[in-house]
């Protein structure tokens, strides 16, 4: 069901760039299946999507945004919806994305991610391929794969949560923001060409919000610079969950082993 009521929407352009119409997408035409290779219609995905979100509890689309790339052969889609209790719901929107293609460069995923109201620096938290390659009944299984994808993908913002909460409570220097950017690039969190408008980002951040000098605001530099490609952030932003993760936990910790020990008195 798409409520568009809703008065907190993020601005998807941002991060996506300019969306084509859903008309558009179900104009694409299907490739013929073979017996390696069973396509998946963009337009068929979209719609079982949006009757899986139907049938599950509390759970609304609030504004979707499809895209179409090397003449509809590639399709992304970004759906925000409104039904999950998250701590951070008042700063950070939530997000589905789907993922098709017609050209055999990706099989059809769903992922799930994250976007602060204040800029929409999209990073996606986790992403589920819906079948195998050479699933023959694809499109038959989809509503079933889909539905259980979105049940394992709300359980994802529980550790988006706790993320959030860890990032914004270690404070780091600008030596170790350049280290982190640097390990990021050797991780694959980012390109070479991005290096430096990541360190820019992180000293003259583009919104207030991230002027705070923790991981927070390091990871937003980086999401900022991803905007409008979807295909490279969601393969970047595993990487950099996993620089960025490592480090709170190492800090966390440290922090723990240097409390003072307490003894009780007998």
């Amino acid at each position: 069901m798409v409520n568009i009521l809703n008065p907190k929407l993020l601005d998807l352009r941002v991060c996506a760039g300019e969306a084509s119409d859903f008309s558009d997408v179900e104009k694409v035409a299907t490739p013929q299946a073979t017996e390696q290779w069973q396509p998946v219609s963009h337009d068929g995905l979209v719609k079982d999507f949006r009757s899986a979100i139907a049938n599950t509890p509390n759970l609304d689309i609030v504004q979707e945004h499809h895209t179409l790339h090397r003449y509809g052969q590639r399709y992304f889609g970004l759906f925000q919806v409104k039904g999950i209790a998250r701590k951070h719901d008042a700063e950070v929107g939530t997000i589905f994305g789907l993922r098709n293609s017609h050209d055999k460069s990706s099989r059809a995923m769903v992922c799930a991610g994250d976007a602060p109201f204040v800029c929409t620096n999209m990073i996606f938290n986790n992403e589920i391929v819906l079948g195998r390659k050479h699933t023959t009944h694809i499109m038959r299984d989809l509503p079933s794969l889909l539905g259980g994808a979105i049940g394992q993908l709300c359980n994802s913002w529980i550790t988006s949560e706790k993320r959030i909460d860890s990032y914004m409570a270690t404070e780091i220097d600008d030596r170790i923001a350049h280290d982190l950017i640097v390990r990021g690039f050797r991780n694959g969190a980012c390109s070479k060409t991005q290096v430096t408008d990541i360190v820019n980002q992180w000293h003259a951040p583009e919104h207030e919000d991230f002027e705070l000098r923790n991981l927070w605001s390091l990871s937003n530099a980086f999401t900022n610079v991803y905007r409008g490609n979807l295909t490279n952030t969601a393969k970047r932003s595993a990487s950099l969950h996993s620089v960025l993760d490592t480090y709170a936990k190492s800090r966390e910790m440290r922090t723990k082993d240097s409390l003072p020990l307490v003894l009780n008195a007998s």
